[in-house]
């Protein structure tokens, strides 16, 4: 090991070291945290359910949390799984990066998405979602997409079609930089399309897909319901902002790598110029991976008007650092790498002391939630009036999930939101029997979640929420009061 480690460039040490100390320092800052971000404890549920599909996704990112939580039961582990997934993602940056460029610039075109927050501020506020497997992902698919357009042999062809396969088992998005490589392949290798490689590549991805997709058959593919509901415009202007906003943050998301990179050619007194590179296949390669998918989301959200989340845009960022050597081309030095280096530290610990500030300092039930007080409360509430332990939660999930993860033991039912179509995880009958505990954040929210779940309910019926506070702290024991309300819809009587 220490022979190995001697024999390795100064380069290439320093870059492992960076992996290393961006692995840890990302994966502790969630800890700061009282509770896992939703997404986090969405995925522990949807897995514990064992099933093919989530009523918004594929099932690969709960299958995921699930056995990472399973099997550690601890809130750091999701955060090292979700940089684990992007520390992958990095190495595979810098494989794909040495098709175009030298071995110090492929080391550095990593370096430099310390700048890009995706990559940071991802562990803190979205812990591990399918959006973070795509930044491990998408770097590996386009390699092997490379690799098959150049290397035309059964090994990556069959490698191809797995990571496709699994790419799609994970979010739907993925069919974006599959476009991009589709037209790249028909513009440059259009005998790829009569090669029996191909369909090989396309069928073991199909295969590995298909259970999802029979799931979708079964249940009329009712997580489209949920795409349906983020892309309905709620009045003209959105058609204008909502794609706007999506830019906007688009390039917020890279500004920290193109400062680093701007920066460091002003210090260097570098003239930066625009290269139009020889080979129009390496440059189409890059473009098209890098900007069709952004381009593709920006011209659904002009159609469709409706909601556009910053996040769904991040994944595609991972070529930021290719493209700036590849197109504004800069010279190297060992000087200059350390710069390079030391420049990325800075930015790590400028973002992990502003972050980290921020997590302490809100007063939030997102990343603060008081677990034991409310579901203590909801029991004593609940048995006070049933006589029988609580089952079934209903309402908003961020109230809800927090208590059916961190209450396990307890076999806690989440009445997730399955946009009208029945749930296929729950008991309609032992349902209806047990009665559920409804919690959300205003009377009408409330209102709502009850009818959904009981879509029987009479026009007229008529009940009175309860109002419940709770007081939640932050890091510096600074307080916050919540106003909620509650209803226990009772267990039938027989």
């Amino acid at each position: 090991m220490i022979k190995f480690w001697k024999e390795l460039s100064y380069e290439r040490k320093w870059f492992i070291a960076f992996l290393i100390i961006h692995l840890l320092v990302w994966s502790g800052i969630g800890l700061i945290r009282t509770v896992l971000p939703t997404d986090s404890l969405e995925g522990i549920y949807w897995g514990s359910l064992h099933d093919f599909g989530t009523p918004k996704h594929p099932p690969l990112a709960g299958w995921l949390t699930y056995i990472t939580y399973a099997i550690f039961k601890t809130d750091f582990s999701i955060y090292f799984l979700s940089q684990a997934f992007i520390i992958f993602g990095f190495i595979y940056v810098y494989k794909l990066s040495r098709f175009f460029l030298d071995e110090t610039k492929s080391y550095l075109s990593v370096i430099l998405l310390e700048g890009c927050w995706c990559y940071t501020y991802v562990t803190g506020y979205y812990g591990f979602n399918p959006d973070v497997i795509l930044l491990g992902l998408l770097p590996l698919l386009s390699y092997y997409f490379y690799k098959c357009m150049h290397e035309d042999g059964w090994r990556n062809w069959t490698l191809l079609g797995v990571i496709t396969g699994v790419c799609f088992l994970n979010k739907y998005q993925t069919v974006l930089t599959l476009a991009a490589m589709a037209l790249w392949a028909l513009i440059f290798r259009r005998e790829v399309y009569k090669s029996l490689k191909f369909y090989w590549s396309v069928l073991i991805a199909f295969v590995i897909f298909l259970p999802h997709l029979l799931w979708l058959i079964k249940y009329d593919f009712f997580p489209l319901m949920y795409f349906d509901g983020e892309l309905s415009a709620q009045n003209w202007l959105n058609h204008i902002t909502e794609p706007l906003m999506f830019l906007v943050m688009q390039i917020a998301v890279i500004c920290g790598t193109l400062f680093l990179y701007f920066f460091f050619m002003l210090v260097r007194k570098q003239r930066i110029t625009f290269h139009k590179p020889e080979s129009k296949q390496d440059l189409w390669f890059i473009l098209l991976l890098g900007f069709a998918p952004l381009l593709i989301h920006l011209v659904m959200g002009i159609f469709e008007g409706g909601t556009m989340r910053p996040r769904w845009g991040f994944e595609f960022w991972y070529m930021t650092g290719i493209m700036l050597f590849y197109f504004f081309p800069c010279k190297i030095e060992k000087k200059d790498f350390n710069f390079f280096l030391y420049m990325a530290l800075f930015a790590m610990t400028v973002t992990f002391i502003a972050l980290g500030t921020l997590l302490s300092v809100e007063k939030n039930y997102r990343s603060r939630y008081p677990v034991p007080l409310i579901y203590n409360d909801i029991k004593e509430i609940w048995e006070e009036q049933t006589g029988s332990p609580v089952k079934y939660l209903g309402g908003y999930i961020e109230w809800t999930l927090p208590l059916v993860i961190y209450n396990s033991n307890d076999k806690l039912v989440c009445l997730l939101d399955t946009f009208g179509y029945p749930s296929p995880w729950v008991d309609r009958e032992d349902f209806i029997k047990s009665g559920a505990f409804f919690i959300d954040r205003t009377q009408e929210e409330l209102d709502a979640h009850i009818r959904k779940a009981y879509d029987n309910l009479p026009e007229d019926f008529a009940y009175t929420p309860v109002e419940y506070k709770f007081t939640l702290s932050n890091a510096f024991g600074q307080e916050r009061e919540y106003t909620v309300y509650y209803y226990i819809m009772p267990p039938k009587k027989d």
